[in-house]
């Protein structure tokens, strides 16, 4: 089986401008080809896994990268294209219980995204408790929490903004981000409201 990469066909977004946008998707297919890559060598070199035991094991820990890369990016891209988030409906009730209110959240967001450091900041649920919580995931594969669905994934390694925003202008990367979001594609991905997006 070979990993696609996925066309995200995305409008022109406010305050992130098309070059930004178009080398930030040559990244993301890179990350798909790596996948692929890495998924054929590991298997070639399964054919004799003791004697390739160490490739075996650092081919395998970079799957992990790119394939978290891969699908972390697939979260990103997807929810790009729309006008923002929403304060109602069933996302953001769900928010408001778990947080307090919904601006209450969006502001915690906001601020594990002002964080230095490389990485997403992600709304994530647990399927176990049923709740809602913001996390920072290191890398791509760092810091995800067992069992947790991601709700929603915001890219904050440089290459996601330093072509419109330097370092220190990342809270704009940040609002224009929330202004191009497509809400009902982040609330599709609360397991107990799917709809069709």
């Amino acid at each position: 089986m070979q990993y696609q990469e996925q066309d995200f066909k995305l409008p022109s977004l406010a305050g992130l401008s098309e070059k930004l946008i178009a080398e930030h998707l040559k990244l993301y297919t890179g990350y798909v080809k790596n996948v692929n890559a890495l998924r054929e060598k590991i298997e070639d070199y399964k054919k004799d896994s003791e004697k390739h035991a160490l490739a075996l094991s650092e081919l395998t820990r970079r799957f992990s990268f790119e394939w978290n890369g891969m699908r972390m990016h697939e979260y990103y891209f997807e929810a790009l294209g729309g006008t923002g988030p929403k304060n109602n409906g069933g996302l953001a009730d769900a928010i408001s219980m778990d947080f307090g209110n919904f601006d209450a959240w969006l502001a915690e967001f906001r601020a594990l995204a002002a964080m230095r450091g490389i990485g997403w900041v992600v709304l994530a649920r647990d399927r176990r408790a049923e709740t809602l919580f913001n996390i920072w995931v290191s890398d791509h594969e760092i810091g995800h929490l067992a069992g947790a669905d991601i709700i929603l994934a915001l890219d904050l390694w440089e290459h996601a903004y330093i072509l419109d925003y330097l370092p220190a202008q990342k809270k704009d990367y940040v609002s224009a981000f929330f202004e191009n979001l497509r809400w009902d594609v982040v609330e599709s991905r609360l397991p107990t409201l799917q709809t069709n997006p």
